[in-house]
């Protein structure tokens, strides 16, 4: 009660000084408009009493209408069906149930997620890993007659590499015999067209890296000049296409 009977003082306290900020502005501002001593006076008083007045009317009002609101709240919720009225535990109960529920769900979700991700994943690479062994057995077509059987794996490892779009320094060159320049120009834009991983200029360096004993003494912007030089000539041909391979 002791704590209750502060605080009313101190609101009301509070509104009293809030009303005599207000009539001292009030009379300071009829002052300076030319009024008299006795009007400002008489406006200070008034309008700190009217504010005062103001506060203890709203408040009366608010605490009514705030009181019968809650008896209306308490009285509908004495009315409702035996039935509906489910206890704070039961409520407590079936709310962690549902969090759970939903933690579950959610967590089956990503799950799914991932699966579906890793099985794109496992599809990409597999198809990836097609293409390079069409490659290679396209590789190793064009140069069983030309090639050792240890450069035609070396060979195979160069494919590889250029496919997966790794560091070319990792390339290992390849002896070849029999083949014109021109052969080693239209396989490798062959391979290029197959592939479509990079630029010609990435092409032409694999090529110079690959033969580097057969083009010791070309330049690789000649290479990716000529690569398509004469397409029908020579022992390796220009071909859009080897995917039979």
């Amino acid at each position: 009660m002791k704590i209750k009977y502060f605080e009313y003082i101190a609101v009301y306290l509070s509104v009293f000084l809030v009303c005599v900020f207000v009539g001292i502005i009030g009379r300071l501002v009829l002052l300076e408009k030319g009024a008299d001593e006795y009007t400002a006076g008489v406006f200070f008083w008034i309008s700190t009493g009217f504010g005062v007045l103001m506060f203890a009317i709203l408040s009366l009002f608010l605490n009514e209408l705030a009181e019968r609101l809650l008896n209306r709240f308490l009285k509908a919720e004495e009315n409702e069906p035996p039935e509906r009225r489910i206890p704070n535990e039961d409520q407590d109960e079936q709310q962690d149930v549902l969090i759970k529920h939903r933690l579950s769900e959610n967590i089956e979700s990503a799950r799914d997620i991932e699966r579906i991700r890793e099985e794109r994943q496992n599809a990409v690479k597999s198809q990836k890993q097609a293409k390079i062994d069409t490659a290679i057995r396209y590789a190793q077509h064009e140069f069983a007659l030309y090639a050792s059987d240890e450069d035609l794996k070396q060979l195979s490892k160069n494919i590889t590499i250029y496919a997966e779009e790794i560091n070319l320094e990792n390339i290992k060159p390849v002896k070849v015999k029999d083949l014109s320049n021109l052969d080693l120009y239209h396989f490798g834009w062959n391979l290029w067209n197959y592939f479509k991983v990079s630029r010609q200029d990435r092409v032409a360096q694999f090529l110079k890296l690959t033969f580097a004993y057969a083009l010791k003494d070309v330049e690789e912007n000649s290479i990716k000049t000529h690569m398509k030089d004469d397409e029908q000539k020579g022992i390796i041909k220009i071909i859009e296409d080897f995917t039979n391979f």
